[in-house]
């Protein structure tokens, strides 16, 4: 085949991408609708511009953004780290042996697990250090010490049954759990603080203007802490009005964006529909349960 053939297909291709790109860059609704995404974006902006003071929760830290200044407090004090490191420790154990119960634990495997075995034996012998309570610190022991029981028997037998591993799951539950009030608590107490100083500081319309966006992962979305904490603050009823829960948008300016996003919606919403949440959900939702209830699914 001469070079010629070879490249005549290629070229007819590339002819017939740009007529179809051309085409789209000239068709009336694609254009009216970029225009639309460009007012949309306008609309944004000038809605984030009005909306008065905001409070980010991210990671360690809560912010506060109010009039061009940038005020940050720590979220999450030490003891909370320090409760939450000492009860992932029979966490880690059950995710370990759970994935081999009643199979044989190779010697590949227990050299591994022998070097976790020494974190953890790093663990009890700081937890000395953390600022722990007397009832706190005993707690920790227990936990570590039972949790290392186990784990030394399961390394000795080479195996883990699944009513064992129910026991030690079961016996550790409500020490975790002692741990996980205190650390709420700490958290709270923490958030409570910041906030309280930063209304102080405010007027009441700015108060009633601010809005509040919550950086968070899913899991803990359903109940998060610093969500209920802000709603009951707030008196607000549900998430997406001045409370708004950033789900995986760990950079600040995307978490930014989609409060504009709920702002513009928010008030597309009210004015068309008389329902502030009306955008929050797909637009096309009730057509869709109508149509699948009625003609796909009758």
């Amino acid at each position: 085949m001469s070079l010629a053939l070879a490249i005549t297909p290629i070229v007819a291709t590339a002819q017939s991408q740009t007529k179809k790109e051309t085409a789209v860059a000239t068709d009336p609704f694609v254009r009216l609708n970029d225009a639309f995404r460009i007012e949309y974006s306008k609309a944004k902006t000038a809605a984030l511009a009005k909306a008065g003071p905001l409070i980010i929760v991210e990671g360690n830290n809560v912010v506060l953004l109010r009039n061009g200044q940038r005020t940050e407090s720590q979220l999450l004090p030490p003891i909370y780290h320090s409760l939450k490191a000492v009860a992932h420790i029979p966490f880690a154990v059950f995710l370990i042996f759970s994935q081999s119960v009643t199979d044989r634990i190779t010697d590949e495997r227990v050299t591994e697990l022998q070097r976790y075995r020494e974190l953890i034996e790093g663990a009890r012998a700081d937890t000395y250090e953390r600022g722990f309570t007397d009832v706190q610190l005993q707690r920790q022991q227990k936990i570590i010490n039972e949790s290392l029981s186990f784990f030394d028997a399961a390394l000795k037998n080479r195996q883990v049954t699944d009513n064992q591993l129910t026991e030690f799951t079961r016996r550790m539950s409500p020490l975790l759990l002692a741990n996980v009030d205190e650390a709420a608590q700490a958290e709270l107490n923490a958030l409570h603080s910041a906030v309280t100083g930063w209304h102080n500081q405010m007027s009441a319309s700015e108060w009633n203007a601010m809005h509040v966006v919550i950086i968070s992962a899913h899991m803990p979305r359903e109940g998060e802490v610093t969500m209920q904490y802000f709603m009951r603050l707030l008196h607000e009823p549900f998430e997406g009005h001045r409370i708004i829960f950033a789900e995986g948008l760990w950079e600040e300016p995307k978490a930014i964006d989609l409060l504009e996003t709920h702002i513009v919606d928010g008030g597309a919403g009210a004015a068309f529909f008389g329902d502030y949440m009306r955008m929050h959900r797909d637009l096309l939702s009730d057509a869709a349960k109508t149509y699948i209830e009625k003609k796909l699914f009758p």
